[in-house]
């Protein structure tokens, strides 16, 4: 995964009008927060570790769920939440990008995962 830019990140926000709340790679050793919303950096604190490592599990079941649809390759789970709406992005074994927003956001869904999926 390459370096993120300022501009990739702000146009993360601007398709997300705002509501973007953490943009962080990953890999089998670890998380790296790209951005990080100040209201939200210290719950990402004390959670980080136990969202890694889930992240990281949810990968292993990557070719499962593609046999299972048979829909092609997997790119993109999300998971909606009363406060937040995350977005899991599966790049090669054991790495990725996470991304999550306000579930209150109306996220335009096809661009966002595209421009995210970019970052990849």
């Amino acid at each position: 995964m390459g370096i993120t830019s300022q501009d990739e990140i702000d146009e993360l926000r601007q398709e997300a009008d705002g509501a973007l709340r953490v943009l962080a790679t990953y890999d089998r050793d670890g998380y790296d927060p790209i951005y990080v919303r100040d209201d939200v950096e210290p719950k990402l604190e004390t959670v980080a570790e136990e969202i890694h490592d889930e992240l990281v599990i949810q990968g292993m079941g990557r070719e499962y769920l593609e046999q299972l649809f048979a829909a092609g390759e997997l790119h993109c789970s999300m998971h909606r939440f009363d406060e937040i709406t995350t977005f899991h992005f599966l790049d090669e074994r054991f790495t990725g990008l996470f991304a999550s927003v306000d579930s209150g956001a109306d996220v335009p869904l096809a661009t966002f995962t595209d421009s995210c999926r970019e970052l990849l």
